[in-house]
């Protein structure tokens, strides 16, 4: 007999990744249902593809203290939506207001989780099980206080569930396609490292990839009001109108670089040039995927000044003077500088010309987490 499964989506990166789940659990017979936060592109994603779902909450404001009573009260609302419905397991993807509202309803809850140098602690006590790839280190997470009895190492990557590179074929067009993600500029990792590489990035877009078509994926709507400018006065920078099915667009790109996060990570498991210029601590994930060959990590300005471009019209290196028109954002990089210790590993990542290892078996990693979750149903 069916049973009733809860899947909470707090960011856009979510939608592709629950997709296949809720495809899986419904052929064998149980009933989905969904919530979504308001952020970033998430409720237009679910639209996108179709996808019914209850809208509930928004984004949670700045500042640790505001996030957290934020996030309380969508835990309230959630766990007043979810009341009587019958849940039997609810499953997310390091939804902090839903592993509190299912433990509020003693609904057991799953979480996945792929970066380790957020506040663990509360999924460590909410949470039945918490699924970490195996590239994240067990000492890591006993120290960010996870007991390791509740967590489930996988193989391979979470974008493995949804992306299949020995069938996702690359399709590079022409002139070549670069994609940039600004910085996760209102979460509580974002650093101001990234946002001083970000703008060095897009001074080099602006002076050097002239040849190439320049694909800004805004994260929030802000990021589209200091973008908008730019792409009036540099004609190869673009943004979309609408939300665009991301691993079609990856799959057209010569280059992704974004400030860490999902789609770079996308990106290096497709097998397309990517770059991450994240300025905080580097994770167990994009360290594999860097010592694999698959991802450049952008710590210093040398090293964004290092970068290849498709379509460049300078060589990589040459000395960039960002101008006012090409710095994105100005209220955010205002007496921006560099956080003290956060490029600490110095630069890492592939080089051009390095070799590519193999992944792990994407339906090994598909079954194997299917296998998994449906132990608690």
């Amino acid at each position: 007999m069916g049973r009733t499964v809860w899947i909470d989506l707090e960011n856009s990166p979510h939608v592709p990744f629950f997709l296949p789940w809720i495809s899986w659990l419904r052929e064998i017979g149980h009933e989905v249902f969904l919530t979504a936060r308001d952020l970033s592109q998430t409720h237009d994603l679910l639209r996108l593809h179709n996808v019914s779902f209850e809208p509930v909450g928004g984004h949670g404001g700045g500042g640790r203290f505001l996030k957290a009573a934020r996030s309380s009260r969508r835990a309230l609302g959630l766990a007043l939506r979810m009341r009587g419905k019958g849940i039997a397991l609810a499953l997310g993807h390091g939804s902090r207001a839903q592993a509190l509202a299912a433990f509020m309803l003693g609904i057991p809850c799953l979480s996945f989780i792929d970066y380790e140098y957020v506040s663990l602690r509360p999924f460590g006590f909410l949470c039945r099980r918490i699924f970490f790839p195996d590239a994240i280190s067990a000492d890591t997470l006993t120290k960010q206080g996870i007991p390791l009895s509740k967590v489930i190492f996988y193989p391979g990557f979470k974008e493995q569930v949804y992306l299949d590179p020995a069938r996702d074929r690359r399709r590079p067009v022409s002139p070549p396609l670069i994609i940039v993600r600004p910085p996760a500029r209102r979460a509580h990792y974002h650093t101001p490292l990234s946002e001083l590489l970000y703008r060095r990035l897009v001074a080099r877009l602006a002076a050097e990839a002239g040849g190439a078509r320049v694909l800004f994926l805004p994260r929030y709507e802000d990021d589209r009001d200091d973008l908008l400018p730019l792409t009036q006065v540099h004609p190869h920078f673009v943004l979309p109108d609408e939300a665009v099915r991301g691993r079609d667009i990856l799959l057209e790109a010569s280059l992704v670089v974004s400030g860490g996060g999902t789609m770079i990570r996308e990106a290096a498991i497709l097998g397309v040039p990517a770059a991450s210029f994240f300025g905080g601590p580097v994770g167990g994930v994009d360290r594999a995927l860097s010592s694999a060959g698959r991802l450049r990590l952008l710590r210093t300005e040398r090293d964004v000044d290092g970068l290849p471009l498709p379509g460049a019209d300078v060589q990589p290196g040459a000395e960039v003077q960002p101008g006012a028109d090409v710095q994105p954002g100005a209220d955010h990089l205002r007496d921006t500088q560099c956080v003290p210790g956060a490029a600490e590993t110095g630069s890492l990542g592939a080089r051009q010309g390095s070799s590519i290892e193999a992944l792990a078996d994407t339906q090994v990693v598909r079954e194997f987490l299917k296998a998994e979750v449906l132990r608690f149903l």
